[in-house]
């Protein structure tokens, strides 16, 4: 099908020679605006398939305000700007396009961007038409599963959580039941507190007439209704049981879907997150889409009579077989946790695991992206094929094809044999690329025709050779920041981000710091011998209070020191690298002693004071290499990168 693209651009000259390449590149222009309003009006006329669209408009109007409205009605968009600086940059990337472009471009550059965000587009519309099937499917089947109501209801949480983030759901039924709310609390992955009639009324304070007060207004409800951040402070002004519920559960987003049954009674469905801006129409669209199946499914659940089906005895034994595998393999093996903070990305992980999607993992260092890396491989179809791990940042410059490639014998001095290249070694499996915001722009070019084509010619080779990669990639860089001072190509950009995934820093994860420390005190008292019990909970408060610059991998190695030092016992004090706690540096910052650094600059100040520590030994036993987790010569980069001053390397 021919795209037909709408141009939303207020520079009459810019606008019209795009509509000139895009005619002479045989796609269709439905028309130009200048401004939102304008461009609200010819959707409305021509049902464009496309939109590039420029961020700053006519009468002040923002381009990022019509992306919302796009985004509902699975119009694919591009933004187009000479604007460049931080702030839009991240403005833009919060609306979800599929591409940037920067005036002024070649027409090289629009045709590629517009090539990868059609095939991303398709593939989005396909993964979510699968989705939705898939979801559908998953609520017809529950409704046909034996047992009590409260059992049956008790499984929907685990299905909806695939599909729509919460941390509290609630299910509003008809008044006239004894059973008429269900309450279901996330604490974990696929674990939950059940709150059945007017239990969750009770944990929080509320009164009886209150809490009655409250869903009949959730099922008095006409349609759905989405309250993120402010919008849902609002509600908390006039509904106390809202704000009870807040209190209890610190949630700060909402959505409500108002359902009926075949008898004319309404139910409704009622979404909370602890995260702000949880809840977009993809979200409400999703449940309306899915509201007959969702109807029928409580129709039988609510209905003593309803038919009971059985499971057919090879998919029973096939369900079996799945649970005794899945306690064989840990699911998420080796992450550790159950923050709010962990849970989204565990989510994120379960949803793009099994589809051969690009991945790009952000997130500063010791963070464990590596780890994400590992579970999405063995999770995914390819679990048993090849991982292959590249770091980027300790690629030699002069040898980063032949590493990624592969060399023919004789190809330049030194290649004494042929070598098969990394992206060969992965066919049939994953690749990830650790680092990929270390490579230098002319690897980026060769790096990004692989992707595009997944094909590539070993060095002093003419023949291509083709591979069925999947590919990972991961950095502690802030890659539109790189994109915005030239360092990084847009275009590979936007072919690794397709599902970006952000992996938070262990300071914004304070209630896994306990969890983590005990398990690395399990640990290495065990790799140790060291009969090593635990640690006090005075120790546990020094880490909390703790910042954290290297994250779970500081914890780590510093875990592991605190065992070689205490040889048995319990653990009862904490030597912290630093003296002050992250609450005395707030107050500084605050009273202006400390100025606040960037990333780079407290990821150099934690690799000087390791070096320092180690008297400026990077390799060998003991030396900072070791302690940061990561090879000498990677070290070696970041120093480089950083630069650090060599004063403090001994060797």
């Amino acid at each position: 099908m021919k795209e037909n693209i709408l141009i939303v651009e207020d520079e009459f000259i810019v606008a019209n020679d795009l509509k000139i390449k895009l005619t002479k590149a045989g796609y269709s222009v439905c028309g130009i605006a200048a401004s939102v309003k304008e461009a609200e009006q010819l959707i409305e006329k021509h049902k464009p398939t496309w939109v590039l669209l420029d961020i700053f408009l006519l009468n002040d109007s923002k381009g990022t305000d019509l992306a919302p409205q796009l985004a509902a009605k699975n119009i694919g968009f591009i933004y187009i700007s000479a604007n460049t600086n931080q702030s839009v940059l991240e403005t833009a990337k919060a609306t979800q396009p599929y591409g940037f472009l920067v005036k002024p471009f070649r027409e090289k550059d629009l045709m590629i961007m517009l090539d990868i965000a059609l095939q991303k587009h398709q593939y989005n519309l396909q993964i979510q038409q699968q989705r939705e099937q898939i979801f559908r499917m998953q609520l017809e089947g529950l409704a046909h599963l034996t047992g009590p109501v409260n059992q049956k209801i008790g499984r929907l949480p685990s299905i909806v959580q695939s599909f729509i983030p919460f941390d509290l759901l609630r299910v509003v039924l008809p008044p006239r039941r004894d059973d008429d709310h269900f309450g279901f609390a996330r604490t974990g992955y696929e674990e939950y507190q059940t709150y059945i009639k007017n239990e969750l009324a009770a944990i929080c304070g509320i009164s009886g007439n209150d809490w009655t007060s409250n869903k009949i207004s959730f099922l008095e409800l006409d349609g759905g209704t989405i309250s993120n951040g402010i919008e849902y402070r609002k509600c908390l002004l006039d509904d106390i049981c809202e704000k009870r519920l807040n209190t209890q559960f610190r949630l700060v987003s909402r959505m409500s879907l108002n359902l009926r049954l075949k008898n004319g009674d309404h139910f409704a469905l009622v979404f909370y997150s602890k995260n702000e801006d949880s809840y977009t129409e993809n979200h409400l669209n999703l449940l309306r889409r899915s509201s007959p199946s969702l109807e029928s499914m409580m129709q039988l659940l609510t209905d003593n009579q309803h038919p009971v089906i059985a499971e057919p005895r090879d998919q029973s034994a096939r369900r079996s077989q799945a649970a005794k595998v899945s306690a064989e393999i840990p699911k998420f093996d080796g992450i550790i946790g159950k923050s709010t903070a962990l849970l989204s990305v565990l989510d994120q992980i379960n949803l793009v695991a099994t589809s051969p999607t690009s991945v790009l993992i952000t997130g500063e260092s010791g963070t464990g992206k590596e780890r994400v890396a590992q579970c999405i491989h063995k999770m995914s179809p390819r679990g048993k094929s090849p991982l292959v791990i590249v770091n980027c940042a300790a690629l030699p410059a002069n040898l980063i094809e032949s590493e990624l490639f592969g060399h023919e014998k004789g190809a330049f001095t030194g290649a004494i044999d042929r070598r098969v290249g990394k992206f060969e070694q992965a066919s049939g499996g994953t690749i990830f690329l650790d680092e990929i915001g270390e490579l230098p722009l002319d690897a980026q070019v060769k790096l990004l025709r692989v992707l595009q084509e997944m094909e590539f010619e070993r060095v002093g080779s003419n023949k291509s050779i083709k591979v069925d990669v999947r590919v990972i990639a991961a950095t502690n860089r802030n890659l539109e920041k790189e994109v915005s001072e030239g360092r990084f190509r847009l275009d590979l950009y936007y072919r690794l981000n397709v599902f970006p995934i952000f992996i938070p820093p262990l300071r914004e994860r304070k209630e896994d710091i306990g969890i983590l420390a005990k398990n690395f005190v399990e640990k290495f008292s065990l790799k140790t011998g060291r009969p090593v019990t635990g640690i006090s909970a005075a120790a546990l408060t020094q880490l909390k209070n703790y910042h954290w610059p290297g994250n779970i991998r500081e914890l780590e190695h510093l875990i592991e020191r605190q065992v070689l030092i205490k040889t048995e016992g319990l653990i009862e004090n904490i030597a912290l690298p630093q003296h002050q706690t992250e609450k005395n540096n707030q107050i500084d910052r605050q009273e202006g002693n400390i100025p606040l650094k960037t990333m780079e600059e407290m990821e150099a100040d934690y690799i000087v004071h390791v070096l320092k520590n180690c008297q400026g030994r990077i390799g060998g036993p003991g030396g900072a290499a070791e302690i940061l987790g990561m090879p000498p010569s990677t070290l070696h980069s970041r120093i480089k990168k950083l630069g650090i001053k060599r004063e403090f390397s001994a060797d």
